[in-house]
């Protein structure tokens, strides 16, 4: 089996987890972004520029939910 398969499987296996043992949906893109980066860092020998460039995408679109999830946070607090 090919690494980039393998890391497939643990990012999917990381995201069912996650989701189903999270209580929110904040800390589910949370823990959901921690993984993809760990997952992207350690996979950096492994995997082709495409995927990188690929995996790049989805961590920036789960880093702007965190942000905005962040912000949200904030807010409730000053409210």
């Amino acid at each position: 089996m090919k690494k980039i398969n393998l890391m497939v499987i643990a990012i999917s296996i990381w995201a069912i987890l996650t989701a189903l043992l999270s209580p929110s949906i904040d800390l589910y893109i949370t823990l959901l972004l921690i993984g993809t980066l760990i997952f992207f860092e350690i996979g950096d020998f492994f995997i082709s520029k495409n995927e990188k460039d690929s995996l790049k995408i989805i961590i920036y679109i789960l880093a702007g939910i965190f942000a905005t999830v962040v912000l949200n946070k904030i807010y409730t607090i000053i409210k």
